[in-house]
């Protein structure tokens, strides 16, 4: 599988993900974050992807998840100041898609995309 890789310019961050939240359906995210002050750290892994956005007023990324289980506990994973936006998609089945975020605080931000499986007697996802 072949994977490719864009970077998305600053002016096109919140239509970009704004439109990607409405088309993306289910999919599950792993959220981890590197930097050397903070090492490696999961924050949050397979929780379900809600929605990204970009705050252009308060120039921050805001990742939301629904943590498994009931009842629905919605999350948010802010990414301060982020600098680039890189997009990582692999060919489907399944969906892969990693955004490579760096902050203002040179941390790198990896929020990792993938289509759930199917239940049993279920078709997969196209």
């Amino acid at each position: 599988m072949a994977t490719t890789t864009q970077e998305i310019p600053r002016e096109a961050w919140r239509s970009y993900f704004d439109e990607l939240t409405k088309v993306l359906g289910t999919v599950e995210a792993t959220v981890e974050v590197v930097g050397r002050d903070v090492g490696d750290q999961i924050q949050a892994e397979r929780h379900v992807l809600t929605d990204v956005t970009y705050d252009d007023q308060a120039d921050a990324m805001i990742v939301g998840l629904d943590a498994p289980g009931p009842p629905p506990e919605r999350r948010e994973h802010r990414i301060e100041q982020p600098q680039r936006v890189l997009i990582a998609t692999g060919g489907p089945p399944p969906l892969e898609m990693t955004f490579d975020i760096i902050d203002g605080q040179q941390h790198q931000w990896l929020i990792r995309l993938e289509r759930p499986p199917a239940l049993p007697g279920e078709a997969a996802p196209a």
